[in-house]
């Protein structure tokens, strides 16, 4: 059994000050681009920005709660955040938007990596929408019972 979630990529100079949880319990992810392909144009600043579906799976089938983070590892500034979703809700990014903001590296990096990864939950995390990326990274990390990671690439 699989859920389908929306997501996307992005770039930026802003960062996280602690790494993302990690769990020992793994979940798959799957994104319309194998596990560190090429995004495609349409996910990204330069293409319409448009949320790729994903698709998540294990632990006897879809987590009833998740959360879903998408960072750029490979920003100057460091960690940048480009998408936060629990539940219906979505947070702020890096960016200071609510919602997601697609892969845009600055032009002349080298591709750029973009990890999304999807937190089982034992019960949606109780934060208002709009909650900033470092409110949602400490609430996922005291509540994550297992995590899935995919990874794109990007470059301009």
């Amino acid at each position: 059994m699989a859920i389908a979630f929306f997501l996307v990529p992005g770039c930026g100079d802003k960062h996280l000050d602690k790494p993302l949880p990690k769990t020992s319990e793994r979940i798959k992810v799957e994104l319309p681009w194998r596990d560190g392909g090429m995004i495609p144009r349409r996910y990204t600043c330069d293409g319409a920005q448009t949320k790729p579906g994903v698709r998540v799976s294990g632990r006897g089938g879809a987590p009833a709660a998740s959360a879903i983070v998408m960072t750029d590892p490979d920003a100057p500034g460091g960690t940048f955040v480009h998408w936060t979703q629990w539940g219906a809700r979505t947070g702020r990014n890096s960016f200071s938007k609510t919602g997601y903001s697609g892969p845009c590296p600055p032009k002349g990096d080298r591709p750029h990596r973009y990890v999304i990864t999807v937190y089982a939950l034992p019960r949606p995390l109780r934060l208002p929408a709009g909650a900033s990326p470092g409110e949602v990274v400490a609430a996922v990390r005291k509540a994550a019972l297992a995590s899935g990671s995919s990874t794109g690439t990007y470059g301009r």
